[in-house]
């Protein structure tokens, strides 16, 4: 193996370690927002969805830190997504804008 994927691997292995401890094991974390995901399919509009779903990825990690602040910003700014995209397809549909 060379220094590059050693060094990938090593840095790879800190990343999980990290998540892991202020997360949880994936197995756990990722059944809840599994859960949260199946919830939020019936939403109709794909890129709304793909932000909600976002959305509960941050939720499933505060039910196990529900301390972790920067979740907590997450979901905010995924939100805030949402009405950006949608503002920006009422933008496009309306032949007066020029942008």
């Amino acid at each position: 193996m060379n220094q590059r994927t050693e060094e990938f691997d090593l840095a790879l292995q800190v990343v999980t370690d990290e998540r892991g401890a202020t997360y949880g094991h994936p197995l756990d974390d990722f059944a809840i927002a599994s859960m949260i995901k199946w919830a939020v399919k019936r939403c109709p509009h794909d890129e709304v969805r793909h932000a909600l779903e976002m959305i509960g990825v941050k939720m499933a990690r505060l039910c196990t830190t529900p301390s972790h602040t920067d979740s907590v910003i997450d979901i905010a700014g995924y939100a805030r997504t949402i009405v950006m995209i949608l503002d920006e397809e009422e933008k496009r549909r309306d032949p007066r804008s020029k942008t």
